[in-house]
């Protein structure tokens, strides 16, 4: 049984607009986007490509600043945050999920998620703690291999366990699924469903892929840079692809 989404709000955008110049031409991607995320959501924003979904996760993750309104993830404002703030947040708090695996090539598998805890300063038992994780993850027998050496799928389930090793309580997936077949997708959302009902570890995941959206309990769907829907499934379902 999923975890219960409680009143708790880790994340909290309240009018946030994000404008790109470029020269005097002005590109609004975001347009008065109000929103908030409970902790336990296991979230999907979806909408057409140029709707605002990366540019929406890029700033819930302080990878990109507000140009309008407020934003608050896990407590703090990130409108106004520094670079050096908003960089100390996604090191500390916050868990990534990236498309394209982002795995360093030489590392092995276990040394890539213990890289993450390295640049935290975690020092007390690094490799058993990200040996725990790739073990929690079905991953431990690929632990000293390199990315080469693993499948895609594989890949992408080092990426999670790399984002999950400190134990953030939000976890950002910018299309996770989008390099995977049927198989491998299905493992990974499962996977990442297990966290979310286990460990209660919140997830946004920004999404074309009609098999998260099947998984996800919440659906946030961005038209033109602004909210057009915000459904939660009433009959929630395991999801399947």
């Amino acid at each position: 049984m999923a975890v219960t989404i409680t009143d708790e709000t880790l994340v909290h955008a309240k009018d946030v607009t994000k404008v790109y110049q470029t020269g005097e031409v002005e590109t609004y991607a975001l347009r008065g986007i109000d929103m908030e995320v409970k902790a336990g959501d296991f979230m999907a924003i979806v909408g057409p490509s140029g709707s605002g979904k990366t540019t929406l996760l890029n700033l819930i993750g302080a990878l990109d600043a507000v140009t309008g309104g407020s934003l608050e993830v896990l407590g703090k404002d990130i409108s106004k945050m520094s670079r050096r703030q908003r960089a100390d947040l996604r090191l500390h708090a916050l868990g990534f999920v990236f498309q394209a695996y982002n795995l360093f090539p030489v590392l092995t598998a276990q040394e890539n998620v213990e890289f993450v805890l390295e640049l935290q300063g975690v020092n007390n038992n690094r490799s058993g703690r990200a040996r725990e994780v790739l073990d929690r993850l079905g991953l431990l027998e690929y632990a000293n291999r390199r990315p080469t050496q693993m499948s895609g799928g594989q890949q992408q389930r080092v990426a999670v366990a790399r984002a999950v090793a400190s134990q953030p309580r939000l976890v950002l997936a910018d299309e996770p699924t989008a390099n995977l077949d049927g198989e491998n997708a299905r493992i990974l959302l499962d996977m990442m469903r297990d966290l979310n009902e286990n460990q209660g570890t919140t997830f946004i995941f920004s999404t074309h892929d009609p098999r998260v959206v099947a998984y996800a309990r919440r659906v946030v769907t961005l038209v033109d840079g602004k909210v057009a829907k915000d459904v939660v499934k009433e009959n929630d379902t395991d999801g399947g692809v």
